[in-house]
């Protein structure tokens, strides 16, 4: 385990009112506290002014249990948004031009968070990260029953190609109940659900805010065809962890980027695409994020291989970020895309970054 100077997870005890007219069109209720005393959990200590995570928060609509028809109902809407989801789509968003940065700015509809992507002759042949699963606040009011995702994850491709080789968390809001996924996506197959069997039917024993959760996929080159290890541990709840293995055809999946991503689903209809509300999660991130390209393995921002990108989610009308990397404070606010110093552009420090929560949609 590395010391604690070095894990850089965001220890706060911080009261956080969310005034989302401009996300759901009324006042959501008092988040309450926002308790992660991850450190405390993993080192087995008691740190002054740390609680551990509860998993119940006043003025939230109900996460416990539902009968297990409206389970099913929230499973299938969950797999049939994350197995349609889109890779990257670009935001008509203006990228922002910051010499010296450290990062480029790529601004995206249904992404945020970082993605490393190679521009020579070497490919990615591993990725990982770790992060913290986050608290989030369901719609309230009106909204009480819009359905809101955040899923976070580490994976290879989808950047600059159509192919993904990806897994981790993800949290949803569906008629008013909070579910919380790990799992795996490997091309051209579908979003795979993992952990128990009393999560997946009767959302019982599932992962929870505060679960410490570490991924990675590593690929190595079996002749005309690439092998695939997509690993998964919560260190919080053993139960919930897994690896898989997969391959994919040398010629398909190109290895061409690696990605630590928060992400609000955007999926294909008929006349277009849907874009799922990013569910306010209120801060969250990643840390000790790494790849390896070209034999070397390098923090996020020591990648050399081809441009780091600051993955900025704006509005689908690029007029607003959804939410910000490397924000300054915790309180969410409407950051116009046309102000170049509301979401900056930053580098992480040794592959850590946080993402801040803004608005919906």
């Amino acid at each position: 385990m590395k010391p604690l100077n070095e894990i850089r997870i965001s220890l706060f005890r911080a009261t956080h009112r969310s005034s989302n007219a401009h996300a759901f069109g009324s006042s959501s209720p008092s988040k309450g506290k926002r308790l992660l005393g991850v450190v405390a959990m993993l080192l087995g200590i008691a740190v002054p002014g740390v609680l551990m995570p509860s998993t119940a928060r006043a003025g939230a609509p109900d996460s416990g249990r539902h009968d297990a028809s409206a389970v099913a109902r929230a499973r299938e809407a969950f797999l049939k948004a994350m197995s349609s989801h889109r890779p990257l789509v670009r935001s008509v968003a203006t990228p922002l031009n910051v010499p010296g940065a450290g990062a480029t700015s790529l601004p995206t509809v249904n992404w945020s968070g970082y993605a490393d992507v190679e521009s020579g002759s070497n490919t990615v042949s591993s990725v990982s990260g770790q992060w913290v699963i986050p608290y989030v606040q369901c719609p309230s009011g009106l909204y009480r029953y819009q359905d809101a995702f955040i899923s976070q994850w580490v994976g290879i491709d989808g950047a600059t190609d159509g192919t993904v080789e990806q897994l981790g968390t993800a949290t949803q809001c569906f008629e008013g109940v909070t579910y919380y996924y790990v799992w795996y996506e490997m091309f051209p197959g579908g979003t795979v659900e993992e952990g128990t069997v009393a999560c997946i039917n009767n959302n019982v024993d599932c992962p929870q805010p505060g679960d410490f959760v570490s991924a990675s996929v590593t690929v190595t080159p079996a002749g005309a065809t690439k092998n695939y290890k997509l690993s998964l541990t919560d260190f919080s709840r053993p139960q919930e962890s897994f690896s898989v293995t997969a391959s994919c055809a040398a010629s398909t999946c190109l290895d061409s980027s690696a990605e630590w991503i928060v992400e609000r689903p955007a999926f294909e209809l008929p006349f277009g695409f849907q874009i799922l509300p990013l569910v306010d999660f209120f801060q969250t991130g990643f840390f000790d994020g790494k790849v390896t390209s070209g034999g070397k393995t390098k923090t996020i921002e020591q990648f050399q291989d081809g441009p780091v990108y600051d993955v900025q989610m704006s509005d689908d009308s690029g007029s607003y970020w959804l939410d910000c990397v490397g924000q300054s404070g915790f309180r969410p606010q409407l950051l116009q895309t046309s102000d170049a110093s509301a979401c900056p552009i930053v580098s992480p420090y040794k592959g850590s970054f946080d993402a801040t929560w803004d608005s919906s949609f």
